[in-house]
């Protein structure tokens, strides 16, 4: 148990540094806090409309909140988790860490705990841009969380599919797109109709009830039933692929 730890410690230490060294990652929180300054501008109008008029503050507070938890999960998870798993085929880093009786599981398990606390970090950033009240940041934070689980499950799959860097640009498209459907869902009727089944569309309709005072048991059902589903679909995909880490390239 101590020498699993050890690893699993020395694992978390080496990708976060990685990380810190990736010009990826200089774009995953650069990006997502650019998106939000951007909706600053666009959106002057209505923001300007918001100060007197209640219910436009909660619409304008939603598509704000609901952009930064999007962009954060999604921008990070395609541009950190996936590249981050493809390069290391590509250089055969992973087949070092095989030799050094490292389990697959345990590599996987580091990547995942990296990535979330990276996403954590870029959603208080853009959190912090989005100018609504700090009232709700420890719901944001959580449902940032729950929602990136799903999606952090996804990536190391599709990591796991990559051959190289090159691939993981061609999967990672697919992930961020599904994950920005739900910040379009409030101007866009046709994402609307699909983004409360898509793998954040559960934590963004929660966090529409909670701006709107309408969280309820029997309204948070079928949030948290899709989110759950989803986490299911990760984790079963994973459970069956995640043994190709130990394929080097």
């Amino acid at each position: 148990m101590a020498a699993s730890l050890r690893k699993l410690g020395a694992l978390l230490d080496k990708d976060a540094r990685d990380l810190l060294k990736n010009p990826t990652m200089v774009v995953a929180v650069i990006l997502p806090a650019a998106m939000i300054l951007l909706y600053h501008f666009v959106y002057r109008e209505p923001l300007a409309v918001a100060d007197g008029d209640p219910a436009v503050r909660v619409l304008i507070d939603g598509l704000f909140l609901a952009s930064a938890l999007c962009l954060s999960v999604g921008m990070v998870v395609s541009m950190t988790l996936i590249y981050g798993i493809a390069e290391e085929k590509e250089k055969h880093t992973l087949r070092t860490l095989m030799l050094a009786n490292v389990s697959a599981g345990q590599v996987a398990l580091a990547k995942g705990i990296v990535c979330l606390a990276t996403t954590l970090v870029v959603g208080a950033l853009c959190f912090a841009l989005t100018g609504v009240g700090w009232g709700m940041f420890p719901a944001f934070i959580a449902l940032t969380a729950l929602g990136a689980v799903p999606v952090i499950l996804l990536g190391l799959v599709l990591g796991l599919a990559s051959r190289d860097q090159m691939t993981a640009g061609l999967y990672g498209t697919p992930i961020l797109l599904l994950c920005l459907v739900p910040m379009f869902a409030p101007i866009a009727p046709e994402a609307e109709a699909v983004a409360a089944y898509t793998p954040l569309g559960g934590v963004c309709e929660l966090l529409r009830l909670l701006l709107e005072g309408s969280l309820t048991p029997e309204a948070a059902a079928l949030p948290l039933a899709v989110t759950a589903a989803w986490i299911a679909v990760g984790a079963v995909a994973f459970k069956l692929l995640y043994r190709r880490l130990a394929q080097d390239n």
